[in-house]
């Protein structure tokens, strides 16, 4: 479930190392349920736009995946964002609630996650530490993905 889509390799990226955070998230099933499950968020600054969040799959030979726009995360962080495949909510202080929530939608159905607001700023501001907001462009090469969209 793509809301960008991923731009060709490069080869200019001059990072060798995906930023990661190891988390649990809960699954959440109705206002009273909840189901905690292992989940992580990669950013890899060679996709400078977006970050990845993955599951493992209990068989562990795989995970499931969602991609969406690292500036979309971090709004959500401050104010309800997204429509289509990505919807996020920030933390509801009316409510008691702490947690962040990101609605997952597919063609098959969706899924409501809870995530703790502290790891996951925090390892959001390592990516701003790593690629500056309004600065990503800078490790794109334009021309080969211009190519890669418009084959000779």
């Amino acid at each position: 479930m793509s809301s960008i889509p991923s731009l060709p390799d490069q080869g200019m990226c001059p990072f060798g190392k995906d930023i990661t955070v190891a988390l649990f998230v809960k699954m959440i099933l109705s206002s009273t349920e909840a189901v905690p499950l292992p989940a992580g968020f990669v950013y890899d600054a060679c996709e400078p736009y977006s970050v990845r969040l993955e599951f493992p799959r209990p068989d562990g030979d795989d995970v499931t995946r969602w991609v969406f726009a690292r500036e979309l995360l971090g709004a959500g962080l401050r104010r309800r964002v997204g429509e289509g495949d990505i919807r996020i909510w920030p933390p509801c202080r009316c409510c008691g609630r702490v947690d962040i929530r990101l609605l997952l939608c597919g063609t098959t159905g969706s899924a409501l996650v809870a995530v703790p607001r502290r790891p996951l700023q925090e390892w959001l501001e390592r990516t701003w530490e790593a690629v500056p907001p309004g600065k990503e462009s800078a490790l794109i090469d334009w021309d080969s993905a211009f190519q890669g969209l418009f084959p000779q």
